[in-house]
């Protein structure tokens, strides 16, 4: 009686561990890096990395101690992405992200990114 107890717990828990899991969404937006997205200017980092372009600012300030992130322009929503290597080649352009979204942190765990129009 006791293992079927047991049993019973351990089959309730793991269907309350699967309907806790959160589905995937996409997001769209622009793969930039934190610190410009915050300033909502390339300009000073620009300066500060002597990058001629935009393109070539965004990594210099992810090497700098920045990070990837999506920002959201009709929204202002800059999200952080929790994979860091996956955005790097999309700087600048416009993606579409899927993965799962923690509202606590404001992070996507990102499970893909696909160029968008």
């Amino acid at each position: 009686m006791n293992k079927l107890a047991l049993g019973l717990v351990a089959v309730l828990a793991l269907l309350g561990v699967s309907f806790a899991a959160q589905k995937e969404s996409s997001f769209s937006g622009i793969i930039t890096d934190r610190y410009c997205a915050k300033a909502n200017s390339h300009e000073m980092m620009m300066k500060r990395h002597n990058s001629p372009t935009t393109k070539e600012c965004i990594p210099a300030c992810v090497k700098a101690g920045g990070a990837y992130v999506l920002l959201d322009p009709a929204t202002k929503t800059i999200y952080e992405l929790d994979d860091q290597k996956k955005p790097a080649p999309f700087a600048e352009q416009n993606v579409k992200v899927t993965g799962t979204y923690d509202k606590a942190t404001q992070t996507i765990h990102v499970s893909g990114i696909t160029a968008t129009k």
